[in-house]
């Protein structure tokens, strides 16, 4: 019989570890099922056996650390890159993390599998099930569809795990904490503010909608502009903004922290070497630049590792190109900034998407340091937004709208 994989789960209340061992999952199947689970349906297991011999169906398995199983797992591979994922879960699985922490790690392993893309279809799209996908990366693409690229990931500063479609909150308002709640529900990751935002009733807001925050997700914030069209990069001034953020987002850490501006009358060495120093004393995990050109990017990395840059980018204003080639040959996240566009030629009637979602497609596929940040105050634009990372262009279609 080929053999299963088995993920054991040690965790109190969010998962830890997995390991491997394929004889235990034999052990536990036959003591749950019986010794014809395998036999009472010949035609269909044998069916199912060869798929497994041939590699193209492989189950998994969630034990607690008692040995109880928590949920069991299967993909099945298309053979086009893509494989089907389904699953079952244990009430006592859902609501503490585990069942989405293990199929994060599914989708890691069908990385290593060949796999590209995973979709899951109406047996998983019940509520509870809905919302591990969402919180696992996966896109409704349908009433009772989702879909997950594997590659749609990026590591900043080569350790901050973040979806590349996030989100950015300038737009909210003190009302709009449904909005920020949604986005996370949906699966995003990565949540832009800034100092600037409201004189930081943005990050106000931020804190007391989702603090405490979830694990996977990584708010950052900009600092440096003093008042409406008057940047301060002085030290001190910096040093002040970064621990009123702190403050105010109720966190220790600041795991990436940008520079919303150059300061023209401060010598950048000393701006970028604040924020260095913030980071040495722990106050700061990575630091971003923001309206950079090539040049300042190089000078401010030969002072600091720079770990994202956030310039205006998009299908129709591509100035910083250069910047974002650069970033690219560096690993250096880009966060453009009013990456939505009003309107793109006839191509939304043949594929089906808005505008929008044609101009983030578009940015998804320029270069993959690239991670859009949209942002809205409305629930429909956001999952409109969120929808268009289903969005695959060929490559005539990226070529036209270039």
């Amino acid at each position: 019989m080929p053999e299963l994989q088995l993920l054991r789960a040690d965790h109190a209340d969010r998962l830890l570890t997995f390991e491997t061992d394929n004889r235990a999952f034999f052990a536990r199947t036959v003591e749950d099922r019986g010794d014809d689970y395998f036999t009472t349906f010949p035609v269909h297991h044998q069916a199912v056996l060869d798929d497994q011999a041939k590699g193209r169906l492989r189950f998994h398995v969630l034990v607690a650390d008692d040995g109880e199983i928590l949920g069991r797992f299967n993909l099945y591979d298309l053979e086009n890159g893509t494989a089907e994922l389904g699953f079952r879960l244990a009430e006592k699985a859902t609501g503490r993390g585990v069942a989405t922490a293990a199929v994060r790690e599914l989708c890691d392993r069908a990385k290593g599998y060949g796999l590209r893309s995973l979709r899951a279809g109406a047996d998983v799209a019940n509520r509870g099930s809905r919302r591990v996908l969402q919180r696992a990366g996966f896109v409704q693409t349908g009433e009772t569809s989702f879909w997950r690229n594997l590659y749609d990931e990026f590591l900043i500063g080569g350790e901050l795990r973040v979806r590349r479609l996030g989100f950015g909150a300038m737009h909210l308002s003190e009302n709009d904490g449904d909005v920020v709640r949604r986005a996370v529900d949906l699966g995003v990751t990565l949540i832009d503010t800034a100092y600037l935002y409201g004189w930081g009733a943005n990050e106000e807001l931020l804190a007391r909608t989702l603090w405490p925050y979830r694990e996977e997700l990584l708010v950052t914030t900009k600092v440096g502009v003093a008042q409406p069209g008057q940047l301060d990069g002085r030290p001190e001034v910096l040093r002040a903004q970064v621990d009123a953020a702190l403050t105010r987002l109720r966190m220790e850490r600041l795991d990436l922290l940008q520079l919303h501006r150059v300061d023209p009358e401060v010598p950048l060495a000393d701006q970028v070497g604040t924020l260095k120093d913030l980071r040495d004393q722990g106050k700061i995990g990575h630091i971003g630049l923001s309206e950079v050109t090539v040049e300042q990017l190089a000078q401010a990395r030969e002072i600091v590792e720079v770990a994202s840059v956030q310039n205006r980018y998009n299908l129709l204003d591509r100035e910083h190109d250069a910047v974002v080639d650069a970033c690219e040959a560096a690993g250096i996240a880009f966060l453009p900034w009013r990456p939505v566009l009003p309107a793109v030629d006839g191509l939304t009637a043949e594929s089906g998407a808005t505008p929008a979602q044609l101009g983030l497609a578009w940015l998804l596929a320029r270069s993959p340091v690239i991670l859009p940040i949209p942002g809205t105050s409305k629930i429909a634009h956001l999952e409109e937004n969120v929808a268009a990372g289903a969005i695959r262009l060929t490559e005539a279609q990226w070529k036209r709208l270039s």
